[in-house]
């Protein structure tokens, strides 16, 4: 075998997603931290990034699609909850839809479950524990979460469990959820109480690190 394909075939894929802006702010940090991880960061890795829509309905099969084509080893998906002062590593996903705002296609769906014969929740198959851990170790505070919402973020990261659980991926999930950026914080309404906020440099930093401590 050549040293090129033995290269390629070694690689590990990682696929990184984020959900585009919602809620009526312009940017999500997110895609920030996402656009701040560089495919050559991560040794030995192949880095793919796609923006996912804030979409009860569309992000699923988005995902299911990309799951598909890629294959990636890691999927690490972020997203944003704002009014929070600290990284936050999910532990599952809920069976269910209950949103507390439409979601970016108008849609409001109140207790119903995301697949009907479903199990009623999903782990995912890393550890937060050690995720949390490296976000604070690279000086970001960060900590472990029993409950993503019942928001799009939420359905996601049920869909990436069943999907992975169904297909027989080898795929190893996280989710992040991010707080918002100072860059983002400042450019709130003046006269109004803001959000909490980390620097957009350090979220890009702890990210990177809870990454790499991916087993």
């Amino acid at each position: 075998m050549s040293k090129s394909n033995y290269n390629i075939s070694m690689t590990k894929k990682i696929l990184l997603t984020a959900f585009e802006p919602f809620a009526g702010r312009k940017k999500n940090p997110a895609l920030e931290v996402m656009a701040g991880l560089k495919p050559g960061t991560f040794t030995g890795c192949r880095l793919f990034r796609e923006k996912l829509p804030v979409s009860g309905r569309e992000v699923g099969p988005a995902l299911n699609r990309l799951l598909l084509k890629i294959k990636p080893d890691y999927l690490v998906s972020l997203g944003l909850a704002a009014g929070e002062a600290a990284l936050r590593v999910e532990r599952f996903g809920l069976n269910i839809l209950d949103y507390g705002i439409k979601d970016n296609k108008g849609w409001l769906p109140g207790g119903k479950k995301i697949k009907a014969d479903g199990p009623a929740a999903y782990f995912v198959n890393t550890d937060p524990l050690e995720l949390a851990a490296a976000a604070r170790k690279a000086g970001v505070p960060a900590y472990v979460s029993n409950h993503a919402g019942a928001y799009v973020c939420n359905t996601l990261i049920y869909e990436a469990m069943h999907a992975i659980a169904e297909s027989g991926f080898n795929t190893k999930f996280a989710f992040i959820h991010l707080p918002l950026t100072t860059e983002m914080a400042v450019l709130e309404k003046p006269g109004r109480a803001l959000p909490p906020s980390l620097p957009l440099a350090a979220l890009v930093k702890a990210v990177e690190a809870a990454i790499k401590e991916i087993k």
